[in-house]
């Protein structure tokens, strides 16, 4: 392997193995490294739900995601991903509310196919739901493992050649005046990069700038509660009329605990969410509570076994779209981060314009909404 990388991919989630497979695949020597494991994050502890964002920018990241998704998909043997959307079930007792939401999405995005359903329909298409529901019915909602994907793309970035060094993280970068010449890892070596790609999830900004001046993102905690039942969805499951809250507080088991129910289904395993909060909670005692919850929804989970609960860190952004670009006053340094709910949903097509940017020198593919550049950084 070179001594001396044309590129250094920082994380091993979805963005940062999709930008290293897509560099190497055209001809970069890359060296992608991960403190933990490939999909130690919300990469791969997300619901497993690839779906529309609901926002006109994301979706054609989204639409090209799909494509880059299918193309995985036929290739690698151990990757299955649906050749139709399962439909997205949003679900509420405000009828009169569904219709109005189905109005202003049929006028966004058509290709949703809004569908308001009544009780008796609702429980005619998918019986495993609660009486007394409607549902909002879209066209979108593609159920796969959650650590499915980054694993693929983990794949196809070896396979095409890069490096992937998993367990030894990047602990701060190396600069020679305004230049970045590549980081130095948490076990002391250094490893020297033609340019760095900082795709780290909610630890960006401490890699990027450890003095705390560049933090357009926060992290967000997600629970989520991987259970067993006789019978799965036929959808994916969410609540319709949504409010979530990132805020603190005392008692994260308790009725003060922000959540919204969502289900996804792979198989005879179904993945209960979600939570939204500022701190790390206890993800077994916050996933009792997220399975009791979700029984006004689904009734059958109270009968579940519950495999496993497990907590992620949402790199949320602070206007809910991603940074993907240079980051100014620095020359090779890029970032790809911010993505929120959406990483597994729009990730591998942000990869594909932040690896554009890095081998061609050109941003102009970027759409200003979303580049590195609009956040102020510690350099400029």
């Amino acid at each position: 392997m070179p001594t001396t990388f044309d590129l250094v991919v920082v994380g091993g989630g979805i963005v940062g193995c999709s930008a290293a497979a897509i560099a190497a695949e055209r001809g970069a020597s890359v060296l992608l490294v991960e403190a933990e494991a490939v999909g130690a994050g919300a990469s791969g502890r997300n619901s497993g739900a690839v779906q529309h964002p609901f926002d006109a920018v994301l979706a054609e990241l989204h639409v090209e995601t799909l494509a880059i998704y299918r193309e995985l998909a036929a290739t690698s043997p151990d990757f299955g991903f649906p050749d139709h959307p399962a439909g997205l079930l949003l679900l509420t007792d405000d009828q009169a509310g569904a219709r109005s939401r189905a109005d202003e999405l049929a006028a966004a995005y058509p290709a949703l196919a809004p569908e308001v359903l009544d009780a008796d329909e609702l429980r005619r298409r998918e019986p495993i739901v609660g009486p007394g529901l409607s549902a909002l019915r879209l066209e979108t909602g593609h159920p796969i493992p959650p650590d499915a994907a980054t694993a693929a793309m983990a794949a196809r970035a070896a396979a095409a050649g890069a490096e992937l060094r998993v367990g030894d993280g990047a602990a701060s970068l190396g600069l020679a005046g305004d230049r970045v010449t590549g980081v130095r890892l948490g076990s002391g070596t250094s490893v020297a990069g033609g340019a760095v790609l900082a795709a780290a999830g909610p630890w960006t900004p401490d890699l990027v700038d450890a003095s705390g001046t560049w933090r357009p993102l926060r992290p967000t905690y997600g629970v989520t509660v991987q259970v067993a039942m006789r019978r799965s969805a036929r959808h994916v499951l969410e609540e319709g009329a949504v409010h979530t809250v990132n805020r603190p507080v005392d008692e994260v088991t308790g009725a003060e605990l922000p959540s919204t129910f969502s289900m996804v289904s792979v198989g005879e395993v179904s993945t209960v969410g979600s939570t939204f909060l500022p701190t790390a909670p206890n993800p077994d005692a916050v996933g009792q509570v997220l399975v009791s919850r979700g029984t006004r929804f689904v009734p059958a989970l109270a009968a579940a076994t519950i495999v496993r609960a497990r907590v992620c860190t949402r790199p949320q952004s602070v206007d809910g779209r991603p940074f993907i670009g240079s980051l100014p006053g620095v020359s090779g340094l890029f970032t790809c981060v911010g993505h929120g709910p959406w990483g597994i949903s729009t990730g591998p097509a942000s990869a594909r314009l932040v690896v554009d940017a890095i081998l061609t020198g050109d941003e102009q593919h970027i759409a200003p909404e979303l580049r590195a550049a609009r956040a102020a950084g510690p350099f400029t």
